[in-house]
């Protein structure tokens, strides 16, 4: 059983859209060792143990409803670091300049793009997908659970570096001025 507290963990908060960064940050929604990916992880190691080892159990489901959390706030990041891209195009251009940011095309050729490839759209719509940052979509395969917990205590410490790792060092690459939690 779940309860959604319809605030968030952490308040986050945008100064400017940044389509870049958003998109690196979709593999940490979406990816093999994203939110999504740990999530679900944790959720079926815990159901192996539900009636052998129940206080396991507890645990593991505490952690990936933590990880849903954790979901969440990427995604509302995400969205908010795309802000402008999900109505109008040239009033998304007005208000800034994400249309160089995502490759310096024209205007009139990004418009075209879409046009032609509704799947670009939507990969780049302005929303959050179910995908990593290269646009490839989710899959059951990141879900390593192999129902012995010493094997998959392994996996999860092994999987919970690629998270971190890829989030310092997008960090320390760059300054994020624009992304603030209170």
């Amino acid at each position: 059983m779940f309860t959604h507290v319809k605030a968030l963990q952490f308040d986050v908060r945008v100064a400017a859209p940044d389509p870049r960064f958003a998109t690196m940050l979709q593999e940490q929604f979406g990816g093999a060792n994203g939110e999504l990916a740990a999530a679900l992880r944790y959720f079926t190691q815990a159901v192996a143990l539900r009636e052998k080892a129940p206080k396991q159990y507890d645990m593991l489901m505490d952690i990936a409803t933590e990880e849903l959390s954790h979901l969440e706030i990427v995604g509302v990041l995400i969205k908010q670091l795309l802000a402008g891209l999900d109505d109008d195009l040239q009033a998304a251009h007005e208000r800034c300049n994400w249309i160089d940011m995502i490759g310096g095309q024209k205007q009139d050729g990004l418009i075209h793009k879409a046009t032609l490839s509704p799947k670009a759209a939507i990969i780049d719509g302005g929303g959050v997908g179910v995908h990593d940052s290269e646009g490839v979509p989710f899959t059951g395969a990141y879900v390593d659970t192999v129902g012995e917990p010493t094997v998959d205590l392994r996996n999860n410490i092994a999987a919970s570096r690629g998270p971190r790792s890829s989030t310092s060092g997008s960090s320390s690459s760059r300054t994020i001025p624009a992304c603030r939690t209170r």
